[in-house]
């Protein structure tokens, strides 16, 4: 069926005249290419069926252009037939740079142009963005190439994550900023006086943003924004940033380094470079808090930090829009140095500028509130002040702390001589204390070098840096104590399950339905809902709930500690992701950890109103007859009935184990 298509589309142009081809050549063409029937079961049968109405409603047909203006390879200018299969393998790409010299001109030299030269196949062609036999005129709505339509075209390319070049640099995804901008919003809204890619761009000598001659290289782009902003750019062009361009510092700023490029946002909304609560870091500071900058240029320095710690700063970084920022003063764009006349902050005008919010501003007061009176290093007297305080600061407080010390010490010998001279029972024997110390520095090691790694900026971690604690000795301390950890725990499994006190001892850690009802009452008799103290065993719920946390988490963090220890063993035998999942999990349960200790543990040992300022027993291994009895009544009851315990007296060793 498909070679008698084509044998009677062969036929039908052998009986046609050449003359008459010539002189109809649209309509000639269309008895076939309009006629859908004709192209069935063919590749690419959409594209090559014209109807007549689709060509006149063109640009090109309202214009009177013929098919053998674009098709000149088909034979049609000689006023001859073409064969489909044998002619169109044969046939050039569409030049059209012929009719449309200038536009083919400035195409080739473009970036689009140079990829295409470069054979890459994603490089735009003539037809990727104006059609090929919908070709409309760029003020028709429909036209892909009318204003309104243009973002959209280019994010055909533009928008998708991932598009490459021939050399696989990835180009960037602009147009999502693009479309939320003030000007993408605007587009949508039917404004087209609201810039769209062309303007910026051009519309076919797109060119790279290093070429002196695009509209987007950094001398150019004052111009090209003031295409639509002729004010801004004049104050601009007159401005200290935009005479440094105009010399040749690539360094200045010019449009698109204070306001972005694609996403520019309107100063009101605060994810905007430009709004208040950004300008002093992330636009002005960029550049005037850039140690390189200023030692290069030699600018003044900390005017940065000294704006943050005024009130003006302090205020910005709340959200307050009414307080002053680097523009209030120094103005958006006409931004010029203290010694230009012109200059808002000239001695001459900056009483005027400070009036904007001051009514009442004086020179006196001008002069009290700038970068140099607010400044520790430039200001002499701010800078004795500054450190006047932090010598009392560090000497009175440093003398209250060891004030307090004192007296902290004083109560917990009292405590301790207290146990001492009473009557107490065995809380932990010998093993069980070296086993808890052990573990109490590995603790504290393990948390202290693990954090210092993930927080590096931390005031605590540059002061361990300082005397010593560089990445190698951290790494290795970690290390160590994790050896350590690994070890205590070895010997905890081999104490509970082979030592007759270490099985009862697990025993009585055993969780039980008890422990709910405990939970319950206790927080009844906390609460004044209940008179009766609960009468908990050896261990209460709180101290089972922490045992069996301690025994989860060191697990967790054994396991995946050796996952991070050794990536390149266990990568063979786990799944990718267990090693990003296993450093995830070491961080969280670290935190998890930490918090229980800080929250839970040391309450109920040194924080506790009955145990405050600390109980010794977790370095004696023993506990009160007064305090056994208050705090663990089921367990001192049931151990004296059974002789399992026997009270020692005052000053008496521990009872042997």
């Amino acid at each position: 069926m498909h070679r008698t298509r084509i044998i009677l589309l062969a036929l039908g142009f052998l009986l046609l005249a050449p003359a008459a081809l010539r002189a109809a050549e649209p309509e000639n063409c269309l008895e076939c290419h309009g006629e859908a029937w004709l192209f069935e079961g063919l590749p690419d049968a959409e594209r090559l069926v014209i109807p007549e109405s689709t060509h006149l409603g063109t640009l090109h047909g309202a214009m009177g252009v013929g098919c053998a203006g674009c098709h000149a390879d088909f034979g049609l200018a000689e006023g001859r037939p073409h064969i489909y299969h044998r002619e169109l393998r044969e046939a050039k790409p569409v030049a059209c740079g012929m009719c449309h010299q200038e536009a083919g001109k400035a195409f080739k030299s473009s970036l689009h142009g140079y990829a295409l030269t470069r054979g890459n196949p994603r490089a735009p062609r003539c037809v990727t963005c104006h059609g090929t036999h919908d070709i409309l005129s760029s003020s028709d709505q429909r036209s892909p190439t009318h204003k309104a339509n243009v973002p959209g075209k280019c994010a055909e390319c533009h928008g998708t994550a991932g598009l490459l070049t021939d050399q696989l640099v990835k180009l960037p995804e602009s147009f999502r900023d693009y479309a939320q901008s003030v000007h993408g919003q605007h587009n949508r809204k039917g404004d087209f006086r609201a810039a769209s890619c062309d303007d910026c761009h051009q519309v076919h000598a797109l060119r790279n943003s290093a070429d002196p001659e695009s509209p987007i290289h950094q001398r150019n782009v004052a111009t090209t924004c003031g295409k639509c902003h002729p004010d801004r750019r004049d104050e601009y062009v007159r401005s200290i940033h935009g005479r440094a361009v105009e010399a040749g510092i690539s360094d200045s700023p010019t449009c698109t380094d204070c306001h972005g490029e694609h996403l520019i946002l309107s100063p009101s909304d605060p994810g905007a470079k430009t709004h208040g609560s950004r300008i002093a870091t992330d636009t002005c500071g960029r550049c005037h808090d850039d140690p390189i900058i200023i030692a290069k240029y030699h600018l003044r320095g900390g005017v940065v930090g000294s704006y943050r710690d005024s009130y003006h700063g302090w205020a910005t970084r709340r959200h307050y829009t009414e307080a002053a920022t680097c523009i209030s003063c120094h103005t958006a764009h006409l931004v010029l140095p203290v010694a230009d006349p012109e200059s808002t902050v000239s001695p001459g005008r900056v009483v005027e500028t400070c009036r904007q919010c001051h009514p009442k501003a004086t020179v006196k007061f001008a002069r009290s509130y700038d970068h140099q009176s607010a400044s520790i290093s430039a200001n002499p007297i701010n800078y004795w002040i500054r450190y006047g305080y932090l010598f009392l600061i560090a000497g009175l407080i440093g003398a209250m702390v060891l004030h307090n010390l004192v007296i902290m010490n004083y109560y917990m010998v009292q405590r301790r001589r207290e146990e001492k001279a009473s009557r107490w029972v065995l809380r932990f024997d010998r093993t069980q204390i070296v086993q808890h110390l052990v573990l109490t520095v590995a603790f504290l090691m393990l948390a202290i070098t693990g954090f210092a790694l993930r927080y590096p900026e931390a005031f605590w971690v540059r002061g361990l840096h300082w005397i010593g604690m560089g990445e190698p000795v951290r790494s290795l301390l970690h290390r160590i104590f994790a050896v350590v950890l690994i070890g205590v725990g070895s010997s905890h499994v081999w104490y509970v399950l082979m030592t007759r006190r270490g099985r009862g001892e697990l025993r009585a850690l055993a969780p039980s339905l008890r422990d709910v009802g405990d939970l319950t009452a206790n927080m009844k008799f906390h609460t004044w809902r209940s008179g009766e103290h609960v009468k908990f065993g050896r261990y209460d719920y709180s101290q089972k709930a922490e045992y069996w946390a301690l025994i989860w988490g060191t697990f967790v963090m054994i396991l995946t500690g050796f996952v991070l220890w050794f990536p390149e063993f266990f990568v063979t035998i786990l799944p990718v992701w267990s090693i990003s999942a296993a450093q995830t999990i070491h961080f969280y349960e670290a935190w998890l950890a930490t918090l229980a200790i800080l929250v839970w543990h040391f309450f109920f040992v040194i924080f506790h109103p009955e145990e405050y300022p600390m109980s010794w027993t977790w370095l004696t291994g023993r506990m009160s007859e007064k305090s056994a009895k208050v705090h663990h009544r089921g367990w001192y009851e049931e151990e004296m009935r059974t002789g399992g315990v026997k009270p020692g007296e005052g000053g008496e060793d521990l009872p042997p184990r």
